[in-house]
């Protein structure tokens, strides 16, 4: 199990780790939304479905970089949400096989995510989370925390904030058939 809770689906033991599969650092758009945040390496890129306040399904590129994630409108590849690596405090996950994860940051609102690639976002949120604090950590001249990650907290339940005045509650269920 992932994070030693997380159920798999059986297929994904046998899947290749792809990065950046939609090749959004190749696309001009992509590549020219990525630059005016800073971003010059993506680590993983793939399709999402973003859950807003009015409870509208978004389709989103959800994309890993060096800087954090941000998640781009699939037309225009047009940023339209970003989490630097700072002002992300904590990933939320089901305990199910499933694709829902929630980003969450302390300063701002939430995001509900779903995506068929969650493990592998989450591991490489995970490595730019850590590379970026060890970065900051360097420049402050204080020590870093071997063990010191990204939190993932798995549960078959969690809050989000959907808005600034919205916080709403996720409740996951297995169903019979899976």
């Amino acid at each position: 199990p992932f994070l030693g809770v997380k159920e798999r689906r059986r297929s994904s033991f046998a899947k290749r780790a792809l990065g950046d599969d939609l090749g959004v650092a190749k696309d001009a758009l992509g590549a020219k939304a990525l630059e005016k945040y800073g971003a010059t390496r993506v680590v993983f890129s793939a399709r999402a479905l973003k859950l807003n306040h009015r409870d509208e399904l978004k389709a989103r590129i959800l994309v890993v970089t060096d800087v954090g994630v941000m998640l781009l409108d699939e037309q225009t590849k047009r940023v339209r949400r970003r989490f630097s690596w700072k002002d992300l405090a904590e990933v939320r996950v089901s305990v199910y096989a499933d694709d829902f994860f929630a980003l969450v940051s302390p300063d701002e609102y939430d995001t509900l995510c779903a995506c068929n690639r969650k493990t592998e976002a989450i591991v490489a949120m995970r490595e730019m989370w850590k590379r970026d604090r060890a970065m900051r950590r360097a420049r402050d001249g204080t020590a870093l925390d071997a063990f010191e990650e990204l939190p993932v907290t798995a549960s078959e339940r969690f809050t989000y904030r959907a808005s600034a005045t919205r916080e709403r509650a996720v409740n996951f269920v297995r169903v019979d058939d899976g």
